[in-house]
Order: structure tokens, then sequence, then C-alpha cells
């Protein structure tokens, strides 16, 4: 069925001289999605009508960027310099003893628009209960990630400023992080944190996380809790590439996670994201990037091989920042999974077993600026309460173009409110631009 156009609507990138050779590197970003049927055009023979929506969110209307489009937050490159955030950077070759111990106060969790009932941050499980369970076979939530409940944080680089890991095998463990965290070394383990973020407002596109350096391998963040103090549209949570996430808790950022392997560097992306639990993005009418506000996605994959989204629980919605208009469609964000080749071709792509909803799309697939994309899309759970359109248009799985897409498992995935299958059609759950 044919559902009208979309803009590309592109973040500029900020490439080190090293990239800066060839245009096609271009870097994308943007979550929504325009054009829908026009009330009454559509006839899907076949499609299920939906059983039930989803409840309401909670959070005050606010929060989805506007009219047409395609894919959040804009894909960082390496940054030539150290610290591109607020202040001057503070290197860190290993963690230094932090002062007085002292659990800092638990951050405030706004409620998601909830697949299932979510509980709260401050009910976490045990370390042991949690690496127990195997990916997929439980839903995400405030209470099984994020810092492990009883752990005595203690504060770390309180000054904000940029803190830069430099030296290989680099553990952070237990502590309260301020400033944005710039990783550019191997083996570096960040678990069991608060991560509170750089201060104002980043110069570029960056994360709490910045993994976008040529020198990351093996990152791994597990166990922790990522609210930035200070939301920007250029502060994801976790963005780059070789990093593995896992049982994360990641909300208030621009987007959730950022994907893509290095633009200028190999093929390979290396990034398995399981058992996060992604929601409540920061929504802004004043984006630079967009001229009707930011795009959040909740995962927003833009290019690579060898990605792995398992098992986590992404509601795409949003909230607005200070001092930004509220979002034309309410706390509707961009997209839950974002699968566009902005970046470069994806190749062994694997999305299965998450719990996805809301956004103006739940999971969106998209070949962007290559002739076809294959990606591999199973056994998820999709919620009802994405974004309508008009007349009840809406898109929990959304893929751009029928021609130009293999999608192996789209079959496998269901509904998460009676667990019956999805199938195309307007109310069955799958739709195709063209």
């Amino acid at each position: 069925m044919a559902i009208g156009p979309q803009n590309m609507n592109i973040r500029p990138a900020y490439l080190s001289a090293a990239v800066l050779t060839a245009a096609a590197l271009t870097l994308t970003g943007c979550g929504q999605l325009a054009a829908q049927d026009a009330p009454g055009t559509t006839s899907d023979a076949g499609a299920r009508s939906a059983a039930t929506e989803a409840a309401p969110a909670t959070p005050a209307a606010e929060s989805k960027s506007a009219a047409t489009d395609t894919s959040g937050a804009a894909a960082q490159a390496p940054s030539a310099a150290p610290g591109a955030g607020a202040g001057a950077a503070a290197p860190v070759a290993a963690p230094a003893a932090p002062p007085a111990a002292g659990a800092g106060a638990a951050p405030v969790v706004q409620r998601a628009t909830a697949i299932q009932a979510q509980g709260n941050i401050a009910a976490t499980t045990a370390p042991a209960a949690r690496t127990a369970q195997a990916v997929g076979t439980y839903q995400p939530s405030g209470a099984n990630t994020g810092v492990v409940a009883g752990t005595a944080l203690k504060p770390h680089n309180t000054s904000g400023a940029d803190l830069v890991i430099t030296q290989d095998g680099t553990v952070l463990d237990g502590l309260e992080i301020y400033g944005d965290i710039k990783v550019r070394a191997k083996n570096v383990t960040i678990k069991n944190s608060r991560l509170h973020g750089g201060k104002g407002t980043p110069g570029a596109n960056t994360g709490v996380i910045d993994a976008n350096s040529a020198a990351v391998a093996n990152l791994v963040v597990q166990d922790s809790t990522i609210i930035p103090d200070s939301p920007s549209y250029y502060r994801d949570g976790i963005v780059g590439h070789d990093y593995t996430a896992q049982r994360n808790h990641i909300q208030g950022t621009n987007d959730g996670l950022g994907i893509f392997n290095r633009p200028g560097g190999p093929a390979t992306a290396n990034v398995r994201a399981e058992g996060n639990y992604i929601h409540s993005l920061t929504y802004w009418s004043n984006d630079p990037a967009h001229s009707n506000g930011t795009h959040n996605d909740g995962i927003q994959v833009q290019g690579g091989e060898n990605i792995r989204i398992a098992g986590n629980t992404v509601v795409a919605n949003s909230n607005p920042g200070a001092g930004s208009a509220a979002n034309p469609r309410g706390n509707h964000a961009g997209i839950g999974i974002m699968l566009q080749q902005n970046v470069a071709k994806l190749a062994n792509v694997v999305v299965e077993k998450n719990w996805v909803d809301d956004g103006q799309t739940s999971i969106n697939i998209d070949n962007g600026k290559y002739a076809n994309i294959t990606v591999t899309v199973s056994d998820n759970y999709l919620g009802r309460n994405q974004f309508d359109f008009g007349s009840g248009s809406k898109y929990p799985v959304r893929i751009i173009s029928r021609a130009a897409s293999t999608t192996p498992g789209l079959a496998t995935n269901r509904w998460a409110d009676n667990l019956s299958f999805l199938v195309e059609g307007k109310t069955g759950g799958i739709r195709y631009n063209a």
C-alpha cells in the first residue's frame, strides 16, 4: 500500500579530518515518519482488527517531532579533539580513588508508556538473579535494569568535565559518574554505576557514553543507570561501535542507543544490546538539525555488520526538555528500533525477542541510500500505542520498500497483549510504504 513520501532529515556530523574524504559519509538522523493513508483509502485483505490499545501514556502530553522523516538523532563520528563537550577534558588512565562513599539519591523515573506494568528503579534485582535469566525470557523494566539496589555509589569526576578514558582495561564500577564519558581505549568496562552526563549543551553530537573513537574495542556497559542531568538534542545514551550494552536503564536522552560502524573504518559495528530498558526520551522543538524538532529513537542503527538487539524493552515515548515547546504528536517519539542504512550497509543484523511500543513506528526498516537491506526481525512483542496518523492508521512494524527489503523472521513477531502473530495490513501490525 502506498503511504506517501518521507523527508530525509540530516543532522551534520562532526567528522575528524581522516574521514572527511567523501560526501557519501554524510550521516543522517531522524525518527519521524509523516505520510499516512488517507482515511478510507487502504483496503488490506485479511488484516486482523486490533484487539485493544495499550494504556495511554501517563506523562503529560509532549514529545514527538514533526510530520515527515526518516530516523532519530544523528550519528556521531569520532572526535578529533579530546572532549567535545562542555568544560575541559579529564583524561582517565584508570579510575581515580573517588571521594567519600555514599549512594546518591535515586533518580526520578518518569513512567513509560508500559507494554506491561513497569517497576521502579529503586527495586532493581541482585546481580546474580539478573545474570541467571536468559535474554529474551523476561521483560526488562525499572525493576531489573540499572544500578543494583543497595549499591553504595561513590562520586566520581564531580567537576562534570568530559571523562576521557585512554587506558586499556579501565574498569569503572559502583560510581556516581559526572561528565560525558569519551572512551578511547580497548576492553573498558562501566558497570553498576549512575551516569549523570555532562553539564550544559555539548558542542556536537555525542552520548553520555561516546564510543566513536577508532581506539574503541570491546567496551562493556552493564547494570548502569543513564539519565542525563542536562538533557540535550546533542546527547544520546550510548553511541558508537564495538560495545556491549546489557541491563542498562536509559531515560531522558535524545536517542537511547546509537549504533553504526565508524565512518572511514571497517565495515563491522560489533554491537550487542541486550536486556536494556529504554524509555521517556527528551524532545526538543528547537533542534538545530531539524526544523520540526528532535527525532528521538530508542535504538537507532545506521550501518555496519554484526549487530544483535535482543531482549530489550524499548518504549518510544518522550517528554519536552526545559524551554521546549510541546511535541505536536503528544508523548510519541520517533522510532522504537530504527534500522536504516545511512552510514553503511547492514549485514548480520538480528533484532529478536524485544518488547517494543509507542513512537510513530515501533520497528522501522529502511534500505536508505542502498539498493536493498537484509535484517532478521523475529519473535518480538509489539504494543499498540503508536501515533495514530488518522482513522486508526498506525505502524507497529514499518518497512519502507517491499522490493528492497529481505526480513527473515518477520512472520514470527507477535502482539504483546494476546500473543497473536502480526500480519500485513492497516490493523495487522506489518505495513509497507511501497
